[in-house]
């Protein structure tokens, strides 16, 4: 089959589109690819209109079976429908909210379009589906042999980190840190800094590829959700798949991708964290086992390909 993805940087290493690029040619489908967001043009209705019909023309020489738009919130209706009558099947993978409630540049404007329409975000299905009766919960996942690939094996890491976390410094993860600011920390991402008790922990926002070796680096890898809904989100993948240890906040959603307790371990409020932190900074024979079974969980059901193949059953293709 042949696959043509429109996504927000041209499916370029090491970005999500790159890694749906990649499960589709996994899965032996021939692909090709648009940068919908080609030097910010998208801003510009004139300059978006024009990307848009170039895309369509590149979609329609090339005559793929399926169009995938990955987010595509600039992709204009009635491309989508254009692309249907020249007898292509269309869909939409969306990872982040489609309304545009949280930032309205996120808003998706074709939600209607598309033969199908999946999203990260299961809180948002019932509204998509009053939209489009064909939209499905597809969540995120991970590349554990590829972009998310350990760096450093779990025999041979020596942990200068006892906590690392990637994400914005929202106040409830600030609060829960700063019990711990004696302990060796990691603290990537917006706003750590500006934190006393925790500036000397920062360190600048880093890649997807330093980011995989943070994971590698920390003893216990923080994903407590910050001040969006998503669950899961895409961390939650990510850092088993590096095969590294997580730490999250509870959600009962969780075990449906993971075995509380034996895959991933969750807590329920600041002194059960507490708690947890310091019997897995402790225990580091259960710790790795518990990692191995994380990283075991992710390659078995919560790839991209595993998610690209549920998309493609959804759609019967």
């Amino acid at each position: 089959m042949r696959v043509f993805i429109a996504d927000q940087h041209g499916c370029v290493y090491p970005d999500l589109g790159f890694q749906i690029k990649s499960a589709f040619e996994a899965l032996g489908h021939e692909t090709n690819s648009f940068n919908y967001r080609y030097k910010k043009l998208h801003h510009l209705p004139p300059a978006n209109w024009l990307m848009n019909k170039m895309m369509l023309r590149r979609v329609l020489k090339w005559k793929p079976d399926l169009f995938l738009g990955h987010k595509g919130e600039t992709i204009l209706p009635e491309i989508v429908n254009n692309m249907k009558k020249a007898g292509i099947k269309t869909v939409n993978w969306s990872s982040d909210e489609p309304f545009g409630e949280v930032q309205a540049h996120h808003k998706v404007s074709n939600i209607a379009e598309y033969d199908y329409f999946f999203i990260y975000d299961p809180m948002y299905l019932e509204r998509l589906k009053a939209i489009n009766p064909n939209s499905f919960h597809l969540p995120a996942g991970a590349d554990p042999f590829g972009v998310h690939k350990e760096q450093i094996t779990l025999e041979e890491r020596k942990f200068p980190a006892d906590i690392g976390m990637v994400g914005t410094a929202y106040k409830n993860r600030i609060d829960l840190v700063k019990p711990f600011a004696d302990k060796q920390m990691r603290l990537a991402g917006p706003g750590w800094d500006k934190v006393p008790e925790l500036a000397s922990k920062a360190i600048p926002p880093v890649s997807i590829i330093e980011m995989v070796r943070l994971f590698n680096e920390s003893k216990i890898n923080l994903n407590p959700h910050g001040h969006g809904l998503m669950v899961p989100n895409p961390r939650t993948f990510e850092i088993p798949a590096s095969r590294s240890f997580e730490l999250v906040n509870y959600r009962e959603e969780f075990k449906e991708f993971f075995k509380e307790g034996k895959e991933l371990v969750m807590y329920k409020d600041e002194k059960e964290f507490k708690e947890l932190v310091e019997y897995y900074l402790a225990n580091n024979d259960e710790r790795l086992k518990i990692t191995q079974a994380g990283y075991d969980r992710v390659v078995k059901d919560h790839t991209i390909k595993a998610r690209i193949e549920t998309l493609l059953k959804t759609m019967k293709l």
